[in-house]
């Protein structure tokens, strides 16, 4: 969906320039931190999964390169998950820019992997799969509702 007001392409670029406007769209604000440069420590709310209480914590990096804003993870701690929680290794990587198509829209696009020793796949890999659904999910809305509400807000300013 296209954002309201249209944007041009510059004004969408400058929104991205600043990663804290976007990423306080995508993320709760009160559980985000920066250092004051392009690293964010973020803490998700518990949530439940088959019967698990997990609380994710991540180290995220987010700078702007070549028109898009490049985020990725580069530490991650799974707090709930008992001895499994220090073996369980899990990524992110996304990256927002202007839309090709639709240039008065942002285009959100991400790829989140874990990975777990060989001897719990087995007995991990569903409750693994649905916690891995269960944040795409949660980032999907974010892109749809949370972010474009900070965008359309922030460009409401700006204009």
């Amino acid at each position: 969906m296209p954002l309201e007001p249209a944007p041009l392409v510059d004004q969408l670029e400058l929104f991205l320039a600043k990663p804290l406007r976007p990423l306080r769209g995508l993320l709760d604000s009160n559980r985000l931190q920066s250092d004051g440069g392009d690293l964010y420590d973020y803490k998700s709310r518990p949530y439940a999964v088959a019967g698990w209480i997990l609380q994710p914590r991540v180290s995220l990096r987010a700078r702007l390169i070549a028109g898009e804003l490049l985020i990725e993870q580069v530490a991650c701690r799974v707090d709930g998950l008992g001895e499994w929680q220090e073996r369980l290794r899990f990524g992110l990587e996304a990256r927002l820019r202007p839309a090709a198509i639709a240039p008065t829209a942002l285009e959100a696009e991400a790829l989140v992997w874990a990975d777990l020793p060989g001897v719990a796949v087995l007995a991990a890999a569903p409750v693994l799969n649905l916690a891995l659904q269960q944040l795409l999910d949660r980032l999907e809305r974010r892109c749809q509702q949370g972010l474009r509400r900070r965008a359309e807000a922030w460009l409401g300013r700006a204009s």
